[in-house]
């Protein structure tokens, strides 16, 4: 039971984990604040969290910006095309769910799968972008192809930031929460489910063996 409390022990290492999290959350919010610089900030978010798996953290503000500096300029075109189909998405589902049933509920269908998809690629390619150099469109190409290879962490991924998204912010008296872990902490449970994927694929090409992380 002392080494429960000790500086090496489970209960510390949460904090320090909790901790991280936290001052990641306040920072990738900052940064995101003008809107269109959110991409740079969300992928910088999800490099810091794979690096808190390799206990890699001790340097993790500067790390975070070293990162969104060199993501600003790659990862801005590809969040407006993911904050405009988002957009579209939403003037969309205003303008049919008040259309006629006959036509209504057709539209809402092709509308709600049109969302699984944008949700579906939207939790793998921001980590991906965070540990690949590729292309505009191979970026895109492929989170959809590790969307589907990898349906069931997909779906499991969707589900955790769907939950925890719409959970936090549905009163205002769990805005506090949302400010302090509700970008952080969805992202950092999906590295669960992610990290040890991407792993795979950076060993395939470097050719170098995995290794052990906190979240595999």
């Amino acid at each position: 039971m002392s080494n429960f409390f000790k500086l090496d022990g489970p209960l510390m290492r949460v904090l320090s984990e909790l901790t991280n999290l936290l001052i990641l959350n306040i920072i990738t919010m900052v940064c995101c604040l003008p809107v269109f610089t959110a991409g740079a900030a969300i992928t910088s978010m999800h490099y810091c969290i794979m690096k808190m798996a390799d206990a890699e953290d001790s340097h993790l503000v500067s790390m975070f910006f070293t990162q969104f500096k060199g993501n600003f300029k790659s990862m801005t075109p590809a969040w407006i095309v993911f904050l405009g189909c988002g957009a579209f998405l939403y003037f969309d589902y205003q303008v049919f769910v008040v259309s006629a049933e006959s036509v209504k509920n057709t539209a809402l269908i092709l509308i709600y799968a049109a969302a699984i998809i944008y949700l579906a690629v939207y939790v793998w390619f921001f980590p991906l972008a965070a540990r690949f150099e590729n292309g505009f469109a191979a970026k895109f190409k492929n989170a959809f192809l590790m969307a589907v290879g990898a349906l069931p962490r997909t779906l499991a991924m969707m589900v955790i930031w769907v939950v925890i998204v719409f959970v936090l912010s549905q009163s205002y008296r769990l805005l506090p929460l949302f400010a302090m872990f509700g970008l952080s902490m969805p992202a950092y449970l999906s590295a669960f489910l992610y990290y040890p994927v991407i792993k795979k694929q950076i060993a395939a090409i470097t050719g170098e063996p995995e290794e052990d992380d906190t979240l595999t």
